[in-house]
């Protein structure tokens, strides 16, 4: 596959990461395009499936596709860890916060 760029960036690895301690794979690089079409292949292959869809991005960038799936309506948010937090918070800050239920030792609210 010849890139449209060759030029930006071709080894990936100029771009760094505030969040990770070192560098990240830029995702318009040859060699992260390589990786991803290397994984693309390999979970075809294991799940014996003709297509997959990756999500290139950290923790928080898989949980909002997921939510945004959803549309809209009600959810129920069960709170069992600090990270599941991050749940209400990417639900849109509508006031969930404002709908919490506590049962022991878990809190869950409803958005």
């Amino acid at each position: 596959m010849k890139l449209p760029h060759p030029h930006v960036d071709a080894d990936g690895l100029e771009e760094f990461s505030v969040v990770f301690t070192d560098r990240s794979l830029n995702h318009m690089s040859a060699k992260f395009q390589a990786v991803m079409r290397d994984v693309s292949g390999l979970l075809k292959e294991v799940y014996g499936g003709s297509a997959v869809a990756l999500v290139p991005g950290g923790g928080t960038y898989a949980m909002e596709a997921v939510a945004r799936q959803f549309g809209q309506g009600h959810a129920l948010i069960v709170r069992n860890g600090w990270f599941s937090y991050r749940w209400s918070q990417i639900d849109g800050g509508d006031g969930a916060a404002d709908r919490q239920r506590r049962a022991g030792g878990f809190c869950a609210a409803s958005g």
